[in-house]
Protein backbone atom coordinates (compact mmCIF):
# COMPACT_ATOMS: atom_id res chain seq x y z
CA UNK A 1 0.00 0.00 0.00
CA UNK A 2 1.37 3.40 -0.98
CA UNK A 3 0.85 6.29 1.37
CA UNK A 4 0.62 9.86 0.17
CA UNK A 5 3.58 11.99 1.18
CA UNK A 6 3.13 14.89 3.53
CA UNK A 7 5.20 17.88 4.55
CA UNK A 8 8.62 16.76 5.72
CA UNK A 9 8.61 13.42 3.88
CA UNK A 10 11.28 12.67 1.29
CA UNK A 11 9.36 10.90 -1.46
CA UNK A 12 11.30 9.13 -4.21
CA UNK A 13 10.49 10.42 -7.65
CA UNK A 14 11.31 8.75 -10.97
CA UNK A 15 12.55 11.94 -12.62
CA UNK A 16 15.13 12.95 -9.97
CA UNK A 17 18.05 10.88 -11.28
CA UNK A 18 17.98 12.38 -14.77
CA UNK A 19 17.76 15.95 -13.44
CA UNK A 20 20.49 15.68 -10.80
CA UNK A 21 22.82 13.99 -13.31
CA UNK A 22 22.27 16.62 -16.02
CA UNK A 23 20.41 14.28 -18.35
CA UNK A 24 16.99 15.94 -17.97
CA UNK A 25 15.44 18.54 -20.25
CA UNK A 26 13.59 21.62 -19.16
CA UNK A 27 11.24 23.54 -21.44
CA UNK A 28 13.97 26.09 -22.25
CA UNK A 29 16.23 23.21 -23.37
CA UNK A 30 13.81 22.18 -26.11
CA UNK A 31 13.88 23.72 -29.59
CA UNK A 32 10.66 24.46 -31.45
CA UNK A 33 10.48 26.05 -34.86
CA UNK A 34 8.71 29.43 -34.96
CA UNK A 35 8.47 29.69 -31.18
CA UNK A 36 7.81 33.17 -29.76
CA UNK A 37 8.63 34.31 -26.22
CA UNK A 38 6.54 36.51 -23.95
CA UNK A 39 7.40 38.70 -20.98
CA UNK A 40 4.83 40.21 -18.65
CA UNK A 41 5.65 43.73 -17.47
CA UNK A 42 4.40 43.98 -13.89
CA UNK A 43 3.68 46.86 -11.56
CA UNK A 44 6.31 47.73 -8.94
CA UNK A 45 3.58 49.46 -6.90
CA UNK A 46 1.04 48.02 -4.47
CA UNK A 47 -1.51 50.71 -5.34
CA UNK A 48 -1.13 53.39 -7.99
CA UNK A 49 -2.91 55.20 -10.80
CA UNK A 50 -1.58 54.25 -14.23
CA UNK A 51 -1.42 57.61 -15.93
CA UNK A 52 0.28 56.58 -19.16
CA UNK A 53 1.70 53.47 -20.83
CA UNK A 54 4.10 54.35 -23.67
CA UNK A 55 4.95 51.32 -25.81
CA UNK A 56 6.31 53.13 -28.89
CA UNK A 57 10.01 52.32 -28.33
CA UNK A 58 9.22 48.75 -27.27
CA UNK A 59 7.17 48.10 -30.42
CA UNK A 60 10.08 49.30 -32.59
CA UNK A 61 12.67 47.10 -30.84
CA UNK A 62 14.35 44.27 -32.81
CA UNK A 63 12.46 40.98 -32.91
CA UNK A 64 9.30 42.32 -31.28
CA UNK A 65 6.12 40.71 -32.57
CA UNK A 66 3.59 42.43 -30.28
CA UNK A 67 3.31 44.73 -27.28
CA UNK A 68 -0.11 44.44 -25.70
CA UNK A 69 -1.79 46.71 -23.15
CA UNK A 70 -5.24 46.94 -21.58
CA UNK A 71 -6.45 48.84 -24.65
CA UNK A 72 -5.55 45.85 -26.85
CA UNK A 73 -7.34 43.50 -24.45
CA UNK A 74 -10.47 45.65 -24.64
CA UNK A 75 -10.28 45.93 -28.46
CA UNK A 76 -10.04 42.12 -28.71
CA UNK A 77 -13.16 41.75 -26.56
CA UNK A 78 -11.38 39.80 -23.82
CA UNK A 79 -13.04 39.91 -20.42
CA UNK A 80 -11.57 40.20 -16.91
CA UNK A 81 -11.03 37.07 -14.86
CA UNK A 82 -13.76 36.16 -12.39
CA UNK A 83 -13.52 33.88 -9.35
CA UNK A 84 -14.59 30.27 -9.73
CA UNK A 85 -17.00 30.68 -6.79
CA UNK A 86 -19.08 33.81 -6.56
CA UNK A 87 -21.10 32.85 -3.50
CA UNK A 88 -20.72 30.95 -0.24
CA UNK A 89 -21.86 27.42 -1.09
CA UNK A 90 -23.25 26.90 2.43
CA UNK A 91 -25.28 30.08 2.78
CA UNK A 92 -25.67 31.41 -0.76
CA UNK A 93 -24.33 34.79 0.38
CA UNK A 94 -22.65 36.58 -2.55
CA UNK A 95 -18.94 37.43 -2.32
CA UNK A 96 -17.85 41.00 -2.94
CA UNK A 97 -15.11 40.94 -5.57
CA UNK A 98 -13.60 43.04 -8.30
CA UNK A 99 -13.12 41.25 -11.61
CA UNK A 100 -9.38 40.88 -12.28
CA UNK A 101 -8.30 42.61 -15.50
CA UNK A 102 -5.92 40.66 -17.74
CA UNK A 103 -3.77 43.82 -18.00
CA UNK A 104 -4.24 46.79 -15.67
CA UNK A 105 -6.04 49.87 -16.96
CA UNK A 106 -6.14 53.10 -14.99
CA UNK A 107 -4.99 51.60 -11.69
CA UNK A 108 -2.85 48.82 -10.25
CA UNK A 109 -3.98 47.15 -7.02
CA UNK A 110 -1.02 44.96 -6.05
CA UNK A 111 2.72 44.60 -6.62
CA UNK A 112 3.19 42.46 -9.70
CA UNK A 113 -0.15 43.22 -11.36
CA UNK A 114 0.33 42.74 -15.13
CA UNK A 115 0.46 46.01 -17.09
CA UNK A 116 1.77 44.94 -20.52
CA UNK A 117 2.64 41.77 -22.42
CA UNK A 118 5.61 41.80 -24.77
CA UNK A 119 6.06 39.05 -27.38
CA UNK A 120 9.32 38.69 -29.32
CA UNK A 121 11.30 36.18 -31.34
CA UNK A 122 13.79 35.45 -28.53
CA UNK A 123 13.66 35.66 -24.73
CA UNK A 124 16.39 38.33 -24.74
CA UNK A 125 14.50 40.47 -27.25
CA UNK A 126 11.32 40.21 -25.18
CA UNK A 127 13.17 41.20 -21.99
CA UNK A 128 14.99 44.09 -23.73
CA UNK A 129 11.73 45.35 -25.20
CA UNK A 130 9.96 45.16 -21.82
CA UNK A 131 12.59 47.52 -20.42
CA UNK A 132 11.59 50.06 -23.07
CA UNK A 133 7.93 50.22 -22.03
CA UNK A 134 7.47 53.43 -20.04
CA UNK A 135 4.69 53.44 -17.45
CA UNK A 136 3.88 56.63 -15.55
CA UNK A 137 2.52 55.71 -12.12
CA UNK A 138 1.03 58.00 -9.48
CA UNK A 139 1.39 56.04 -6.21
CA UNK A 140 -1.68 55.87 -3.96
CA UNK A 141 -1.85 55.08 -0.22
CA UNK A 142 -1.43 51.44 0.72
CA UNK A 143 -2.07 49.23 3.72
CA UNK A 144 0.59 46.63 4.49
CA UNK A 145 -1.47 44.52 6.89
CA UNK A 146 -5.02 43.20 7.01
CA UNK A 147 -5.60 45.21 10.19
CA UNK A 148 -4.53 48.42 8.46
CA UNK A 149 -6.67 47.63 5.40
CA UNK A 150 -9.75 47.09 7.59
CA UNK A 151 -9.14 50.17 9.78
CA UNK A 152 -11.67 52.98 9.75
CA UNK A 153 -10.76 55.48 7.04
CA UNK A 154 -8.47 53.11 5.12
CA UNK A 155 -8.45 53.82 1.40
CA UNK A 156 -10.36 51.19 -0.54
CA UNK A 157 -8.46 49.36 -3.24
CA UNK A 158 -11.63 48.60 -5.16
CA UNK A 159 -15.08 50.19 -5.05
CA UNK A 160 -16.59 46.75 -5.74
CA UNK A 161 -15.24 45.46 -2.42
CA UNK A 162 -16.31 47.98 0.24
CA UNK A 163 -14.21 47.97 3.36
CA UNK A 164 -11.81 45.42 1.82
CA UNK A 165 -14.20 42.70 2.98
CA UNK A 166 -14.97 39.75 0.71
CA UNK A 167 -17.86 38.46 2.80
CA UNK A 168 -19.50 39.22 6.13
CA UNK A 169 -20.93 36.25 7.94
CA UNK A 170 -23.60 36.72 10.56
CA UNK A 171 -25.12 34.09 12.80
CA UNK A 172 -28.56 33.26 11.49
CA UNK A 173 -31.20 32.89 14.15
CA UNK A 174 -33.76 30.09 14.51
CA UNK A 175 -35.67 29.27 11.34
CA UNK A 176 -33.35 31.30 9.08
CA UNK A 177 -31.44 28.47 7.34
CA UNK A 178 -27.89 27.14 7.64
CA UNK A 179 -25.51 29.35 9.63
CA UNK A 180 -22.40 30.61 7.80
CA UNK A 181 -20.41 30.66 11.05
CA UNK A 182 -21.18 27.38 12.77
CA UNK A 183 -22.67 25.35 9.89
CA UNK A 184 -25.66 24.39 12.00
CA UNK A 185 -29.25 24.94 11.11
CA UNK A 186 -31.71 26.46 13.46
Amino acid sequence: MTTQSVIGDQPRRREDLRFVTGAGNYLDDLAFEGLAHAVVLRSPHAHARVEKVDTQAARAAPGVLAVLTADDVREDGLQPLRPSAEANVQTGDRFAFAPQPLLAKGKVRYVGEPVALIVAATPAQALDSAEQVVVDYAPLPTAATATAARASGAREISAEVPGQSLLRLAHRGPGRGRCGLCGGSA
